[in-house]
Parts: C-alpha cells; sequence; structure tokens
C-alpha cells in the first residue's frame, strides 16, 4: 500500500531506458544505490568477463543491516552494469558470477540492464544458485530499475527530472533536502509555486521549499510562508524547529552553509510574528527547540540551537529598518553581505586571488537626539531598542515584541509605499 502514491509521482515511459548505457547507467545505479541506504561506494576497474567487455566500472558497496540479536552485519555487494540495446547475452551473466566467486567475503553480485535478460539466462542462475550460498545473485533489468526508481524519486530528479509528476517533484525536492541537504534550481521552485495547490504539500516540504528559496536567492519571488493558514503555519514553524540540532549539526559536519536554513527559520518567525502575539511565537520557538524541556538541555547548547536563527532575524530587521532611519547609521550585513562583484570582477583572473576577510566589524552610529520613524520612545538617555538588543536565550520572547513592532510599522509603510506607487502608475498611464 505505501507504494501507491509513488507511482503518481514517477512517470516511468518518460525515463530514458534506451539511453542508459555505460556511464549513464552506472549514474543510474549508483544514485540508486546511495538512496537505498548503500555505504563505502567505489568503483572498480571491471572484470575480465562484463565489466572489460562493457569498457566501464563496477561497484563495490556495503549495507549495514542488523541482525535477530540486533547487531550491525555488514554486506558486501558488487554490482555490474550491462547497458545494451537488446538482450543481455548469457554467457556476460555467466562470466560476471564465475569471476565474482573469486572474490573474498561477498555476500550479493547485482548485474544491472536497462534492457531484460533471457529466461535461460535466468533458469542458469536459478540451477548456480542451488549449489553457491554465497554470493547471492540480483538480476536487474528494466522492470526492476523502473520500480527502484519509483521508490525514489529524488534520483529521478537528480537524472531524469522530466520523468517526474509535479508531486513527484516536490517530494523528491523535500527528500533530497531532508536527507541529504541538497539543493534543487529555482526552475524548479518556479514550477513547484506554480502547482502548489495540487502538490499535496506537507510541513517538511514547505519548509524544504523555503530553504531553497534562500539558497537560490529571494523567497520574495515565491512567499511560501505567506499562504500558509494560521494552522499550517504554526505545523511547519514547529515541526522544522524539532529538527533544528539535526539541521544545524548535519551541516556543519558536511560544510554546509547554515545561513539558507537560520534564514528559513527567521523567515517563519516573521510570518507568525504577523499573526499571533509576540509572547506565544517565542513559546513556541522555545519548546519546539528545547523540546519542553530548556531546563535539561546546558546553557551553550540554547545559544547553539537558537541564537544563529534570533541572531538572523535580528539583523534582518536592523538592515530593514535603519535603511531610511535619520537617528541610526550602520553598515548593513543580512541583506547584503556580499560586497558588489563588480568591483572585483577581474581579480577573478589573477593568480593571487582576493584575500579571503577573517573577520568581519560593524560600525553603528546614533545620533541620540533624532526620533524613531517607529515611534519607540527614544531620546539621549533611551537608545533605539532594536539597536540595544543584544540576542540572548533570557530575552528571546522581549527581542520578539520589539521586532513584532518594527515589522507591524515597516510592513504598513511598505503597503502605503506601494498603493502610492501603483496610482502614481495610474496617473502617469492616464495623462500619456
Amino acid at each position: 500500500m505505501p507504494n501507491e502514491p509513488v507511482k503518481e509521482w514517477v512517470l516511468p515511459a518518460l525515463i530514458p531506458f534506451a539511453e542508459l548505457k555505460t556511464k549513464d547507467l552506472e549514474e543510474c545505479v549508483y544514485w540508486l544505490l546511495d538512496a537505498m541506504g548503500a555505504k563505502d561506494l567505489e568503483w572498480r576497474l571491471g572484470g575480465a568477463g562484463g565489466g572489460a567487455a562493457d569498457g566501464g566500472r563496477d561497484l563495490e558497496a556495503h549495507f549495514y543491516t542488523p541482525s535477530a540479536d540486533n547487531e550491525i552485519e555488514s554486506q558486501r555487494w558488487w554490482i555490474e552494469c550491462k547497458g545494451r540495446t537488446g538482450t543481455v547475452e548469457p554467457q556476460e551473466v555467466k562470466d560476471a558470477i564465475v569471476n565474482a566467486e573469486a572474490k573474498r567475503q561477498l555476500d550479493y553480485i547485482v548485474i544491472a540492464t536497462n534492457t531484460q535478460f533471457s529466461n535461460p539466462t535466468r533458469d542458469w542462475v536459478k540451477e548456480w544458485q542451488l549449489t553457491h550460498d554465497r554470493p547471492k545473485v540480483k538480476l536487474w533489468d528494466h522492470a526492476h530499475l523502473e520500480r527502484l526508481l519509483s521508490r525514489h524519486p529524488d534520483v529521478v530528479l537528480r537524472l531524469f527530472s522530466e520523468a517526474l509528476s509535479l508531486k513527484g517533484r516536490y517530494q523528491a525536492m523535500e527528500s533530497r533536502f531532508w536527507n541529504k541537504l541538497e539543493f534543487v534550481s529555482s526552475r524548479a521552485l518556479s514550477d513547484l509555486w506554480k502547482g502548489r495547490e495540487d502538490i499535496g504539500a506537507t510541513a517538511m516540504g514547505t519548509f524544504a521549499a523555503i530553504v531553497n528559496e534562500f539558497a537560490n536567492g529571494n523567497i520574495t519571488y515565491r512567499p511560501w510562508g505567506a499562504i500558509l493558514s494560521r494552522k499550517s503555519l504554526i505545523d511547519v514553524l514547529r515541526t522544522s524547529l524539532v529538527n533544528v540540532s539535526y539541521l544545524l549539526i548535519r551541516s556543519t559536519k558536511g560544510g554546509i552553509d547554515q545561513k539558507p536554513i537560520c534564514r528559513a527559520f527567521s523567515y517563519l518567525i516573521l510570518c507568525a510574528l504577523a499573526l499571533f502575539p509576540a509572547e506565544d511565537v517565542a513559546q513556541l520557538v522555545t519548546d519546539a527547540v528545547y523540546c519542553r524541556f530548556p531546563e535539561e538541555i546546558p546553557e551553550f547548547a540554547q545559544e547553539y540551537l537558537l541564537m544563529p536563527i534570533a541572531n538572523q532575524l535580528l539583523s534582518e530587521i536592523q538592515d530593514v529598518c535603519s535603511s531610511d532611519c535619520h537617528r541610526i547609521s550602520t553598515i548593513r550585513t543580512a541583506l547584503t553581505e556580499d560586497k558588489d562583484e563588480v568591483d572585483d570582477y577581474w581579480r577573478r583572473l589573477d593568480r593571487q586571488g582576493v584575500d579571503e576577510p577573517t573577520s568581519r566589524s560593524f560600525v553603528r552610529i546614533e545620533l541620540r537626539d533624532a526620533p524613531c520613524n517607529v515611534g519607540f520612545p527614544v531620546g539621549k538617555d533611551h537608545d533605539c531598542p532594536l539597536f540595544a538588543h543584544k540576542a540572548s536565550v533570557k530575552n528571546f520572547a522581549e527581542l520578539l515584541t520589539t521586532i513584532k513592532t518594527v515589522a507591524a510599522f515597516r510592513r504598513a509603510q511598505a503597503v502605503e509605499k506601494r498603493k502610492a506607487e501603483r496610482e502614481h502608475g495610474h496617473r502617469t498611464g492616464s495623462d500619456t
């Protein structure tokens, strides 16, 4: 029963099996094994039989599975690919199996093809297996590869994106993010956005889409958080925050930039602040991040989990609010962090390159006799609360209260600005 919806995700007729030969077939099988949980995948030079005849490579892989007494056992697999236009030659299969016998401690041999195996070949394998306990022989033909690809749409997205239905592309995007922290293209996100009513969105999939948008550049083009109902927004925010430790630790170990992830969290919190009291949002966030038991989490761990998100949100709001502020002048950091690429464009042809900055320092100048556009009670003895805040675990709720006030004012201001621009455009059009 779990396979029923999967069949709707993948469109097998659009997978170019006839073109899957040599390296293309090898790549397809490699990523299938990876999706199936294989470890220690290594390419090997083809043997004297099948591999050499194909002019390709063989694959060695290991699967680690629990035994009946919960001990982890390693299974060693050897995989040979036979890309063909017709039925695989029986002698190729026999040679591959006989050669595999010589490999020590081999548990399985897989012979994969984009076409099929003849009945006499399958009969020979069955007879051979009766007198050989190891290795076990698996024949993956066109139909079997099709079934495996249907179970792993993330592999189809990687190799044959046109063979996925819209639901399949959404599921594959979700799977690639949560399992591998990999991103899809802006074009793929655009297609998903256009069909958002029909993709069967999930909380984890929506968060994956938001992170993908930030990884590609700009959430404004497709504001996934803004279209959520109140209930859905809470669900997405809570579900994603429960996994914050996994995401931060996984990205750190994998050398993956955490910024798109932190920006996605801060964006969802901002969406929530537009709909709910700041205290409620703060409680939701901390409950999810700390699994409702902050007293059991050391303070340094609390800061590790929450502060990247809090600092990202605070920095973004500071950037926006200071952009037209007469009181505060600051170097903008969160939204325009990178220097204009034009300045150093031709340095990419210099052998020395450009020195990468080892640290960044930020400057803020506050004119204490200037008023606050938002309406905070500032003066010579009262600094701007948005910049006076230093994000911490203890003042998180207070921080969100300040951000909610700024966001409400600035959002209303932006709406009025757009309205005035539209009216001006209509007048200008009438004049011409």
